[in-house]
């Protein structure tokens, strides 16, 4: 999942698909700074496709 949001991200901003993985990042990274651990972890487990949920 997380190439399709970064290719989407790339294509919707105009900048290459590393420079939009860096930004997704850099989003994930602040959502961890500003949600409850468990919503945090399931949008990570979205993005990853790793299961947190355990």
């Amino acid at each position: 999942m997380k190439h399709i949001i970064t290719k989407q991200v790339a294509e919707e901003a105009g900048i290459t698909e590393p420079q939009a993985e860096k930004a997704v990042d850099a989003l994930v990274g602040y959502f961890k700074t500003r949600l409850p651990v468990d919503t945090n972890n399931e949008i990570e487990s979205l993005i990853t496709g790793e299961d947190k949920l355990d």
